[in-house]
């Protein structure tokens, strides 16, 4: 019988936004309304107290992102220091979103984190006018490399759908599944409304599957279509985050077990 993985982190998976609210870029999809979400850690001593906080409420770990720089980087190297520490004293599992990074810098990052999120765009308009980056596609192919050079098997790129052009989207699943990742995560726009978007789904879920690896609808996505959940679950998706009840009576309906986990769905392999 097929299984398919329920993700739902909560408290048990808080995120850390090392930046507060804060965000130089300001990208059109979010805004920084996700880093109001998330629990605001400045300094790298308030970083080991939240991550105490979570460990001594017996949470299984932790994401550590936050605001872009101009650059497109998250500020994360001052807070390295205290992740290794809070990696030695175990625990928790930790998940980085770093943002664009060098290969030099990709190696302190990989030696402080179970899992690396990455976001992969491949389209220079969107970096351009949507992210609000002076960069190219090339800056965001070499940073993803180096960081799966660094963490071989520890990489969850993760592609948002519907900010541009398909092929650019469906380019970057390419490249993601050239490389030894742990999973791929597809997101999608929230409260935009995005031609043939249940189509640019379904391609983006069978252009991974079919090249073998696992493939998880994120959180950012749209709610309300389990339909479409469902139909990118039979186009070979493994894992759903954030489920909502309908989605899962479909799946019972069609015969599949299914496996909760109070975990980011970065950690689905």
């Amino acid at each position: 019988m097929r299984t398919v993985a329920l993700y739902r982190p909560g408290r048990n998976f808080p995120g850390l936004s090392v930046t507060g609210h804060r965000c130089d870029l300001m990208c059109g999809h979010c805004r920084g309304r996700y880093l109001k979400g998330m629990i605001p850690v400045t300094d790298p001593s308030a970083l080991e107290s939240a991550a105490g906080e979570v460990r001594a409420a017996g949470g299984h770990g932790i994401l550590v992102s936050g605001g872009c720089d101009a650059k497109g980087k998250v500020p994360l190297q001052p807070f390295l220091p205290a992740l290794r520490k809070v990696r030695e004293e175990g625990g928790l599992l930790i998940n980085l979103h770093p943002g664009l990074v060098s290969r030099e810098e990709a190696a302190d990052i990989a030696a402080s984190a179970d899992r690396i999120s990455f976001d992969l765009v491949l389209d220079a308009s969107v970096i351009r006018s949507r992210m609000n980056l002076d960069r190219v596609p090339e800056d965001y192919a070499g940073a993803f490399r180096a960081l799966c050079l660094a963490a071989p098997g520890r990489v969850v790129p993760h592609v948002l759908l519907g900010v541009g052009r398909e092929e650019n989207e469906l380019e970057a699943v390419r490249q993601a599944c050239q490389e030894d990742i742990s999973c791929l995560i597809l997101l999608s726009l929230v409260g935009e409304n995005v031609e043939d978007w249940d189509g640019r789904l379904i391609r983006a879920v069978k252009e991974g599957a079919g090249r073998g690896r696992p493939v998880v609808l994120g959180c950012m996505r749209p709610r309300g279509r389990p339909d479409v959940e469902m139909a990118a679950l039979r186009a070979g998706a493994e894992g759903i985050a954030s489920p909502s009840s309908a989605i899962i009576r479909l799946i019972e309906e069609e015969g599949w077990a299914v496996r909760e986990h109070r975990l980011c769905c970065a950690f689905h392999r």
